[in-house]
């Protein structure tokens, strides 16, 4: 049987990789001088069997930096970490919503492990403190 600080080494770890995985993309986008807003704002004006507004479009591509970064600021609290996780898993099915859309089909099936992750660190226990084991749990 696998113990239940292990179990909470493992949430930690988990959460990190979401942490890192958020921040790393919020920041690159945001630091793409527009590279990421325009190649996907013309992927979605295409030959697409689903349709969406420009407008839509547009607005949720310029808001997707911020939201990976709050949601990866938000991973950092135990307090807000069930908010955080639950962000993820909204934020990760409207990517694999697009990607769907964009008939990406390779993507969607990669935004699943996503979800997984995200599921694992919901599932999983998690240490009073960054910084240190809770040692009798």
């Amino acid at each position: 049987m696998i113990s239940k600080s292990r179990l909470k080494d493992a949430e930690r770890l988990v959460r990190i990789t979401m942490i890192l995985i958020l921040l790393t993309a919020g920041t690159s986008k945001l630091f793409s001088e527009g590279g990421f807003f325009e190649y996907y704002s013309q992927l979605f004006q295409g030959d697409l069997r689903i349709n969406l507004s420009p407008l839509l479009v547009n607005f949720y591509l310029t808001i997707i930096p911020f939201i990976e970064i709050l949601i990866g600021l938000a991973l950092l609290s135990n307090k807000n970490k069930i908010y955080a996780v639950y962000g993820w898993f909204i934020f990760m099915l409207t990517l694999l919503f697009g990607h769907y859309i964009l008939q990406e089909w390779s993507a969607v099936n990669q935004m699943l492990n996503y979800v997984f992750l995200g599921l694992l660190c919901l599932i999983l226990p998690n240490h009073a403190r960054w910084f240190g084991r809770d040692v009798l749990s």
